[in-house]
């Protein structure tokens, strides 16, 4: 028998040949066993086998309860997300078990994954100590387009160097840079790296890399655990969703899911950490939800903090998330130790709301931008609603919508080749000018959506609005690519140094056939949103990464068949400071396509991108110019 906790060992993954007979895409396969998920919620023999495992160390219990399973243990998570409407990291032991119940159900996956999925599968358990893959050759990128003034940094792999490097994956970036300080960075991702059981008993918590001299170094740590904020958990702990901020005293404040597997169910807590020495030690300050020890659901949580020292609430912090589909909102005036609660109206009691994001004006005022979807069975629309706050969190705007699109989150008809497993939302980020110039004031969404085609043709867009988010332009398209491929899950920052609107995203433009091979695009606009300069290839080959002679990572399940179920996750890391933007990401090229053998499959990329100051007023453009926008909410 294969002990589980020997799979780390053999989940060194390397390239097979393209699947040769038909088997279900993800979404389908989905599709296909949401009936099977449904009947095991009423099953007793499932409930008990479930409930009996009591540690993720608990080799026998896990043995009975995975081979009762008529499915994947990681297609019963990604179900249970889909059908309950929440998001968090497949954390690595349910990839682990993965691979065990494909062992002990072959018959079954190969239905479910195909014959060459399953044999790939069988020979890396069975070859426990791999030898390296024979590099193959590197596909060459199309290029690079946009203009030659701003200038790409040196592509990082972050904190590669470490010792012991981080392994296996980190994804799902966020990034802050110190506005007193730009060389002090923080980035914080999902991971499954423990890094020598000190971060998470089995997952990996959220990782933390953190730089003194602006990027060009790195080092690498990780958030405090469940005892530091006085929670319980009987099981493991992962965590899930960073979201990073700093202070106007040069601290950095870290908010994420601190998630409990115990009887192979999650538990949700959200909490908060600070940093006052750059990133490399993190005290716990509060808890902002814990619904430990119950089925509550505590989703995609984000975190500003009013930075006006003219604001009647300089230095409060605010976070936002969904309890259950609920959006709610909270707020601390003690560094995050406690935390005030409130309700954010919903559009409708019949839709499920989630994903919020958070700016605040220069005089106090919070905005805070959320998803709404409706759904019966399986999600078939999804808005983008923008509510306000002048009175520091305590009550709020009636929702306003600001897109109604076509893309929608949870209806397996959103999973591009390049993200074909976790798939993409329309989800949108939102910043404002606190600049004082001519555009002060102008909040600005950016979000993915298609138009014609389908999810593979999705583009980036943005719309702004000059009246406190009571109307809002028609939408402005990011991409200029032309193409028929994948541009999704933007973010977007203000300069407010001199104005100007930037904008990163992931983009398949280079790979037109298949839609798999993806890089890191960005973009500004120095009229106040209304256009966008020509778009910057960010990702660039760069000797840090195994693969050194690509830019693009490549996570398709077909593809890359050792790529993490993750993919590349929901958002990217973004900062712009005085000219200056500051991007991460998730990067698969030290793994794929030919150096499987890594254990780094997933890692943090990172880039500086140079683009000067401009005078965004210079071509006689004038704050309240209307005349691009509808007359009512389109």
């Amino acid at each position: 028998m294969i002990r589980l906790r020997s799979l780390l060992a053999v989940l060194l993954l390397s390239p097979v040949a393209a699947v040769a007979t038909e088997v279900p895409t993800p979404s389908e396969l989905r599709q296909q066993l949401t009936p099977t998920y449904k009947a095991l919620q009423k099953d007793a023999t499932f409930i008990e086998l479930r409930d009996a495992i009591k540690a993720l160390d608990d080799d026998r219990a896990i043995e009975r309860y995975l081979e009762y399973l008529p499915m994947s243990p990681k297609e019963l998570l990604e179900i249970d997300m889909l059908v309950r409407v929440y998001e968090h990291m497949v954390p690595r032991h349910i990839h682990e078990w993965h691979y065990r119940w494909i062992y002990m159900h072959q018959d079954l996956a190969k239905e479910h994954y195909g014959e060459t999925q399953v044999r790939y599968v069988l020979d890396e358990i069975a070859r426990v100590n791999p030898e390296p893959a024979t590099p193959a050759t590197d596909e060459a990128t199309t290029g690079t387009t946009g203009p030659t003034r701003a200038d790409v940094g040196t592509n990082r792999n972050v904190a590669s160097l470490e010792m012991p490097a981080p392994d296996r994956y980190q994804g799902e970036i966020q990034l802050a840079v110190n506005p007193n300080n730009p060389n002090q960075i923080v980035a914080g991702a999902n991971s499954w790296d423990t890094i020598g059981g000190t971060c998470g008993s089995a997952s990996g918590l959220q990782a933390v890399f953190y730089s003194a001299d602006g990027g060009d170094t790195w080092s690498y740590t990780c958030v405090p655990d469940v005892g530091a904020y006085g929670l319980s958990c009987a099981g493991g702990t992962f965590g899930s969703d960073p979201a990073i901020y700093w202070n106007d005293q040069n601290e950095v404040f870290f908010a994420y899911m601190l998630l409990c597997s115990v009887n192979g169910n999650t538990e949700f807590s959200i909490v908060t950490a600070r940093s006052t020495d750059g990133g490399a030690n993190w005290t716990a300050q509060g808890v902002i939800a814990d619904s430990f020890g119950s089925n509550v659901l505590e989703d995609k949580e984000f975190l500003v903090i009013d930075n006006t020292p003219t604001s009647p609430y300089y230095e409060r912090l605010y976070v936002c998330w969904d309890r259950q589909n609920n959006q709610k909102f909270a707020y601390s005036d003690n560094d995050g130790v406690t935390w005030t609660e409130v309700d954010l109206p919903a559009p409708s009691p019949l839709t499920l709301d989630l994903a919020c994001d958070i700016a605040v004006d220069d005089n106090g005022d919070v905005n805070v931008i959320f998803n709404s979807l409706t759904c019966i069975g399986i999600c078939f629309n999804e808005e983008t609603y923008f509510t306000r706050s002048t009175n520091g969190g305590d009550t709020w705007s009636n929702p306003i919508e600001v897109q109604d699109g076509n893309l929608v989150g949870f209806s397996n008809q959103n999973c591009p080749p390049a993200q074909d497993n976790r798939c993409i939302s329309p989800f949108g980020g939102i910043d404002i000018d606190n600049t004082g110039g001519p555009c002060d004031g102008r909040i600005y969404v950016a979000f993915s959506d298609w138009l014609a085609g389908g999810v593979v043709t999705t583009d980036v867009f943005l719309r702004y609005s000059d009246n406190n988010g009571t109307t809002w332009s028609s939408p402005v398209m990011i991409n200029d690519d032309g193409t028929q491929t994948t541009q999704f899950h933007p973010w977007l920052v203000v300069d407010e140094s001199d104005g100007s609107v930037v904008v990163g995203w992931h983009d398949t433009r280079n790979d037109p056939t298949s839609n798999r091979e993806t890089d890191y695009y960005i973009a500004r606009s120095i009229d106040c949103g209304e256009t966008f300069e020509a778009n910057i290839q960010v990702s660039q080959p760069s000797a840090e990464f195994n693969n050194a002679g690509i830019s693009y990572s490549n996570v398709n399940t077909t593809a890359n068949p050792g790529r993490n179920p993750n993919q590349y996750g929901e958002y990217l890391g973004l900062d712009v400071i005085d000219g200056v933007a500051y991007m991460a990401w998730g990067d698969s090229r030290h793994y794929f396509p030919a150096s499987t053998a890594d254990p780094q499959d997933e890692n943090v990329g990172f880039a500086k991108i140079d683009f000067g100051l401009e005078d965004i007023f210079s071509d006689g453009f004038e704050s309240g110019d209307t005349t691009a926008w509808s007359s009512t909410v389109p």
